[in-house]
């Protein structure tokens, strides 16, 4: 009888925990005007200071008096314009522009996609993303979240012609929609609905999420990726799938206007 009321006990503090919303977010870091005044006061070299705005999305209060509480707490001239220079935009506006319209001759041959445009191939920058779960009453939703509302590349074409190493199986396109009450776009990745003795769990792009298109191979390896159905004005992607489930998962977005 004591072993049964310990049982119930454990059961019943496992339903307590588990509708509590908790959220998981593995999101990449993100410099404030916060940040590099921690990292000057720790004696941080200068030079360490503005490789670290260089490489890291940032988000900066650039207002006059910020400007002046960052020099009044040891900014140097050149931190303070290695900031200006990164800008004030979110995350997403900090990202790598797309990289020159390369030729045939001068392709990567692995990890990219590019968009075929004449006989000029565009590259896409990749971007990392953030998994978010929510936990709920014996129940788990994992989104991948991608900074601000719009991708930084864009395209007037509405069937637009992608090349990649990656089949289409590896990183479908996808359609991400606008996050309800922050500055960032959300594909739904993962569910689950759990009791204390089993469950179920999904994992990886939903059906209804993925866009359907047309693929052939061509002779140097490369996939040749169109969407079957001209695209509506919004916001897409290709998701590689195999690295989120540790966390470490990217994007090749886009945005159709």
């Amino acid at each position: 009888m004591k072993s049964m009321r310990v049982a119930l006990g454990l059961v019943l503090m496992a339903v307590l925990c588990l509708s509590l919303p908790v959220t998981i977010s593995l999101a990449q870091e993100v410099l404030t005007n916060d940040s590099v005044i921690q990292m000057i006061k720790a004696g941080l070299p200068e030079a360490v200071v503005i490789a670290k705005i260089k490489s890291t999305a940032t988000k900066f209060d650039l207002k006059t008096d910020s400007l002046v509480s960052l020099k009044k707490a040891g900014a140097s001239d050149k931190v303070l314009e290695a900031m200006v220079a990164a800008g004030s935009g979110s995350p997403a506006a900090a990202a790598a522009p797309p990289a020159p319209a390369l030729t045939a001759g001068r392709l990567k041959t692995q990890d990219v996609v590019y968009q075929l445009i004449g006989d000029k191939y565009v590259e896409l920058m990749p971007l990392s993303a953030s998994m978010e779960t929510n936990f709920a009453f014996f129940q788990s939703k994992s989104e991948i979240v991608l900074p601000g509302r719009k991708a930084q590349y864009r395209t007037t074409e509405k069937t637009p012609v992608f090349l990649t190493t990656y089949a289409p199986t590896e990183a479908p396109m996808v359609k991400f929609k606008p996050g309800d009450d922050h500055d960032d776009r959300n594909l739904k990745f993962s569910s689950g609905a759990f009791m204390p003795f089993g469950g179920t769990q999904k994992t990886g792009v939903r059906n209804e999420d993925k866009i359907a298109i047309t693929t052939e191979r061509d002779p140097r390896g490369f996939y040749r990726v169109k969407p079957s159905a001209p695209l509506p004005p919004g916001e897409y992607g290709f998701v590689v799938t195999t690295g989120f489930s540790m966390g470490t998962g990217k994007i090749f977005e886009f945005g159709v206007d």
